[in-house]
């Protein structure tokens, strides 16, 4: 069970995605300033054929290795072109585990990207990534 101050910016959590079979990566990107929700990124083992097909979502995925994360089996692709907003409490659960926390190179490359997605409002971008 992942605790409240362990889900912070750069945190990776292990745990269910609706509609998906099998436990996903998600990546912490950032916290409301209220705390309520994160901006979250998901880690992908393969790129997803729609991303691979569309250039401009292309261009927003990260590889992370890893000889880095030692919770991967291999090199995987960070999906940085469709940020979720997820309330914070629901990684809070008992199926949600920390597994890690990004390298801060590897955090900023996350939120540049997803800053530079056109996903989020810039009211959002505020909230998640006031600093």
């Amino acid at each position: 069970m992942a605790r409240r101050r362990e889900i912070k910016a750069g945190a990776v959590l292990h745990g269910p995605m609706p509609g998906v079979d099998h436990d996903k990566f998600y990546i912490v990107a950032g916290v409301s300033a209220d705390e309520v929700f994160v901006c979250s990124v998901l880690i992908n083992s393969q790129v997803n054929p729609f991303i691979q097909r569309r250039p401009r979502l292309l261009k927003r995925r990260i590889m992370i290795s890893h000889e880095t994360y030692s919770f991967l089996n291999y090199d995987s692709y960070v999906n940085c072109a469709q940020p979720l907003k997820i309330r914070r409490a629901v990684f809070e659960g008992e199926e949600y585990a920390v597994k890690a926390f990004l390298t801060g190179e590897d955090l900023e490359r996350v939120k540049g990207n997803v800053i530079a997605s056109g996903e989020l409002s810039q009211r959002d971008i505020e909230d998640f990534f006031r600093e």
